[in-house]
């Protein structure tokens, strides 16, 4: 079968390699579409701090069951699934108190472990999820994107009623937008340096939308304050700057969010968290009640998917495809389309 890796930072080949014999408690899956998400553009360059190279990518998936091992219950070939690729300990004190997306020796497909980006994938059988019908295996490759946003929906706590800011319209940032919109959010403002991204959060029904680029949307954003304040700030990009603008767009007391993945050190204001109170939180990841809130999302059609989905690529192009996910004129979700 062939599957994808990155060699070395911007270097990606596809490789043949034997197809993977199923385990007792295993599933055998043939992979439908396979997403390029942002830690895969991080390990790409070379810059994701805990995703070393080479590296086989491939946390964003779908894909129908092949086979089964022989203590599989309650999935049989054909079935039509994604995977909550989070590998966990299952014995720390977050796995056992419910918060094992941050398990003390977390692993994740396609990052510490191989990834999907193949033509075939194995995947421990309790880690699948059927989804419905109604759900296309082409849209169901949003599935888990879409749940890092209703994860970090639920990490800001009480949205209803809130003002929020959301720095960066990539694919977590819109995605972000699609949930704080449904969990009752009133004031919504996206910043970004894509006027086409901005344009797309302003299609999904941002309140209002700033390029950063042009003018400090930090500064616009403290001085017009029509209301209250911001209440809630997810950063979005993963870098200093941002961070930075947060902690100046937030009110005294407010939360801020932290979802981008930042590829290097960073320097910021502690006097500002110390004296203006302010609550500074991580978000990685999701629980698998998250994942079925995006399932159930997806499926009823909360979400456009056309915003996100565009060109897709076979896995002999994946050079292309890499170098594509750079270029946020065009793409916002880059995806491999297998089967």
């Amino acid at each position: 079968m062939k599957r994808v890796v990155i060699k070395e930072p911007k270097h990606v080949i596809v490789e043949e390699v034997p197809n993977p014999i199923t385990g007792p408690d295993e599933a055998l899956l043939d992979i439908a579409y396979a997403g390029i998400c942002g830690s895969d553009m991080h390990a790409f360059l070379g810059k994701h701090p805990f995703i070393p190279l080479p590296a086989t990518p491939g946390h964003e998936f779908s894909g129908t069951v092949s086979s089964v091992g022989e203590n599989v219950r309650g999935l049989k070939p054909g079935d039509r699934v994604v995977c909550e690729p989070n590998l966990v300990c299952g014995h720390c004190f977050n796995c056992r108190t419910g918060r094992y997306n941050i398990c003390e020796n977390l692993r994740v497909m396609g990052c510490q472990g191989e990834g999907a980006m193949a033509q075939k994938f194995i995947v421990p059988a309790d880690k699948t999820i059927l989804i419905p019908d109604r759900l296309s295996l082409r849209d169901a490759v949003l599935v888990e994107p879409l749940a890092v946003g209703v994860h970090a929906a639920r990490r800001a706590g009480d949205l209803f009623g809130k003002n929020v800011v959301i720095l960066g319209a990539g694919t977590i940032g819109l995605m972000v937008l699609a949930c704080v919109m449904q969990a009752g959010a009133v004031h919504i403002i996206v910043t970004d340096l894509s006027d086409r991204r901005l344009g797309l959060a302003d299609k999904m029904g941002a309140s209002q939308t700033l390029n950063a680029g042009r003018k400090n949307a930090a500064q616009q954003i403290h001085a017009a304050q029509p209301y209250e304040g911001i209440d809630v700030v997810f950063e979005c990009v993963g870098v200093e700057k941002s961070i930075r603008d947060a902690m100046a767009i937030v009110r005294k007391g407010g939360r801020i969010v932290v979802c981008g993945v930042f590829g290097s050190d960073t320097t910021v204001r502690m006097v500002d968290v110390q004296d203006r109170e302010l609550e500074l939180i991580g978000t990685i990841m999701y629980i698998r009640r998250d994942i079925t809130d995006a399932i159930r999302m997806l499926a009823e059609n909360v979400l456009d998917t056309g915003i996100f989905l565009g060109d897709e690529y076979p896995l002999e192009r994946a050079q292309e495809a890499f170098d594509a996910s750079f270029d946020t004129g065009r793409h916002v979700k880059v995806v491999f389309r297998i089967q």
